[in-house]
């Protein structure tokens, strides 16, 4: 879900936001707040965190990508200002949230069919993480503010000469981006459970994960993300797992060398 949403931002801005696993931290700390210790009831909790995110998912736009983009058209621009976007929200999650224990939503326990164990919880998120690529995936091929994300990747300037709002649908993927990461990371909580540590390390494998399936494609990070999964699972059961990280980056390269645009990626032309 992390690379859900770094891929809708990065299909129609050419940006990769460094502060997408921290939408994720404060929606897991936001979300345990609400619904946990402020006893709200936890729909009402998923979308003021889903709101939260998003929130913040434009402030990002607007703030750290929009201005140093036109001021200096420099990649490096936007990968200094998002990163400081992630500490200033790491910083802003230590003062105002606390963290915690995230308790489980799923009110079954684990079971086992024959000699694995099987927990409820980590395999709700396959269902939640396949209906959100495929909500994804069809507002972008169908509805208007899809097709002119769309137009905006294959064409910036084609799009703006049409008269699409260049600049408002931006803000538009960085929101959707963010409250794809919000709620996530609140329907993950039981899972990561609630921690400010979750920023980066979740940017940086959510990155892995969209680069394997395809940053450029819709259902390219679910690909990616179970391919890495299974991955590091059989890494972590049948090896050793302080290898995890050099198994996720050997899987990384050997896709990149055999399809560089990930396994379902698609290469755009350049304009």
């Amino acid at each position: 879900m992390v690379g859900l949403g770094l891929g809708v931002i990065f299909t129609s801005t050419g940006v990769l936001n460094f502060a997408q696993g921290d939408f994720v931290m404060v929606g897991t700390l936001l979300g345990v707040a609400l619904w946990f210790r402020m006893d709200w009831p936890f729909l009402l909790a998923l979308l003021a965190v889903i709101g939260a995110g998003a929130v913040l998912g434009a402030a990002t736009e607007i703030v750290a990508v929009r201005r140093p983009l036109r001021r200096h058209q420099s990649s490096i621009a936007w990968v200094i200002s998002t990163l400081a976007v992630s500490l200033l929200i790491e910083a802003g999650a230590r003062y105002y949230l606390r963290p915690g224990s995230f308790p489980a939503y799923i009110p079954w326990g684990p079971f086992t069919i024959g000699s694995q164990l099987l927990v409820p919880q980590r395999l709700f998120m396959l269902p939640i993480a396949v209906a959100m690529t495929a909500v994804v995936a069809v507002w972008m091929a169908r509805s208007r503010w899809g097709r002119a994300l769309r137009a905006i990747a294959f064409d910036r300037e084609g799009a703006a000469m049409r008269g699409i709002p260049v600049g408002l649908v931006s803000v538009v993927a960085f929101a959707l981006g963010g409250a794809i990461a919000g709620a996530g990371g609140m329907l993950a909580g039981p899972v990561t459970q609630a921690s400010y540590s979750l920023g980066i390390p979740s940017t940086l494998q959510g990155f892995v994960a969209a680069t394997i399936g395809g940053i450029t494609h819709p259902w390219g990070p679910l690909v990616g993300g179970l391919v890495l999964g299974v991955a590091l699972q059989f890494t972590t059961a049948y090896w050793d797992a302080s290898y995890a990280n050099v198994v996720e980056l050997v899987v990384l390269l050997v896709v990149l060398v055999v399809r560089p645009v990930g396994v379902l990626g698609q290469r755009f032309r350049s304009v």
